[in-house]
């Protein structure tokens, strides 16, 4: 699933006009900066590893970035749009019980990881070198997420599907902590498919809240 494109486009600042790059050669350079992030860890990147990755000078790429802090915002804000995108349902889902609207969301959230694999680590390790006011539009979308998901344990608390003594916030973290914490061990090319690491992590969220997955059909589309 590609980046929301508000979170992608060129957002250096100066008074120039970025609107002349081609949004796709924007998102390779974002590729090449998450690449150059996740190898070196975003304090070692230097500006001119990322560019060299694109065919780009030290100074051409700066034309569309103020510093290496914009590339790491479109990184991790990006990957906060992804999730709000996750969190969007179909009617059949919206009517659903809880287990299996819990479900279908682990079942997204990891069906999105195959993407940018390195971005989540990314999100999470670095969100705290973004400037204060970049912080506050990425946890805005972290809030919403969260809360998109704390709803539906509650729901399912209300209405018995889950175990009446869990605590809604400690669950929905731990949720986050397991489904975040993927792609820092996750490997393709084991035999285990993005597909089948789904339904196991489904299993394990429900079975921890009380709910047996066996009763609980596939995710409705």
């Amino acid at each position: 699933m590609a980046v929301a494109p508000e979170a992608r486009r060129p957002i250096g600042q100066g008074g120039r006009s970025p609107g002349s790059l081609r949004p796709e050669r924007w998102n390779e350079i974002v590729d090449a900066a998450g690449d150059v992030f996740d190898e070196k860890g975003y304090a070692a990147a230097r500006i001119e590893d990322i560019a060299a990755r694109v065919g780009l000078l030290k100074g051409s790429l700066y034309y569309y970035i103020d510093s290496k802090e914009d590339l790491l915002f479109a990184i991790v804000d990006g990957n906060h749009s992804r999730g709000i995108v996750v969190v969007e349902e179909g009617a059949a889902l919206e009517s659903a019980d809880p287990p299996t609207r819990l479900g279908a969301f682990v079942e997204r959230w990891i069906g999105i990881l195959g993407a940018n694999p390195g971005y989540a680590a990314i999100a999470e390790r670095d969100l705290r070198r973004l400037s204060p006011e970049r912080q506050a539009i990425v946890m805005d979308k972290r809030a919403r997420i969260h809360r998109f998901v704390r709803d539906i344990v509650e729901d399912g608390i209300a209405d018995g599907s889950f175990d009446a003594g869990i605590d809604p916030g400690i669950v929905t973290n731990n949720v986050f902590d397991v489904l975040n914490g993927i792609s820092q061990w996750f490997h393709p090319a084991r035999p285990l498919t993005y597909e089948q690491l789904a339904e196991h992590v489904r299993c394990f969220v429900l079975r921890g809240l009380g709910a047996d997955p066996e009763t609980i059909g596939p995710a409705l589309p």
